[in-house]
């Protein structure tokens, strides 16, 4: 379970480890409360938005999303994601409200299943509140409805990783984004003279989390091919 604000932004790699782009934002099914896919902005984003569907996402992970072959499609070319981008509801801010009819607060996060793309909670703005799947009802134009009657508003926020802000965490991802692919032009070597890459090979993702668990990032921006 993943805030979706850490998911945007993330890099887009294929099998044969190109980079495709990166996440734009979710596109949701509003009647099922799930994701059926992400659009990408690409290279070519200034020529029209691209878009990839769950189904052909592979892994969702902490550094990029695996994608099983070059999966990418023109948004302008696919008439059921323009239907759904028509329906598509800004729910960033929309007002959450009971069954009572009793304000709750505004929304400012969802919490986004990585296997499914279901929406399984939505986090309040100044509140340490979240909101389960099971008590939402209608994801609106107009509001949030949602029922409480349950346990459906608990404190325990689900195990995400918080410790950073967005913003360092979408900078990250532009820096991996930049790395991915290039060449190295030097060889690359811990102090105590273990090699982490040599001079040639293609920077890979583990390359760059072992570079950044160093803190030495800047030494790999400084060793690829420009």
């Amino acid at each position: 379970m993943r805030l979706l604000g850490e998911i945007i932004q993330l890099p887009i790699l294929s099998h044969s480890g190109s980079y495709l782009g990166s996440v734009e934002d979710i596109v949701l099914d509003n009647k099922k409360l799930s994701g059926i896919g992400f659009l990408v902005r690409d290279k070519d984003w200034y020529m029209g938005m691209k878009f990839i569907s769950k189904n052909d996402i592979e892994v969702i992970g902490k550094n990029a999303i695996i994608t099983t072959n070059d999966s990418l499609k023109a948004v302008a070319e696919l008439p059921d994601i323009l239907e759904f981008l028509a329906d598509r509801i800004e729910w960033r801010g929309l007002p959450v409200y009971s069954i009572n009819g009793e304000i709750l607060g505004k929304a400012e996060e969802l919490f986004i299943n990585e296997d499914t793309l279901d929406i399984d909670g939505i986090k309040l703005q100044e509140q340490d509140y979240v909101i389960s799947r099971d008590n939402l009802m209608a994801l609106g134009p107009s509001a949030i409805l949602v029922d409480i009657k349950g346990e459906g508003i608990h404190k325990e926020k689900p195990s995400v990783q918080e410790s950073r802000s967005y913003e360092e965490k979408g900078f990250e991802a532009k820096q991996n984004a930049f790395l991915l692919g290039k060449r190295l032009i030097r060889d690359i070597v811990t102090d105590d003279g273990t090699l982490i890459a040599s001079k040639g090979d293609t920077v890979t993702i583990q390359i760059i989390n072992r570079m950044r668990s160093l803190n030495r990032i800047q030494e790999l921006i400084n060793s690829i091919e420009q």
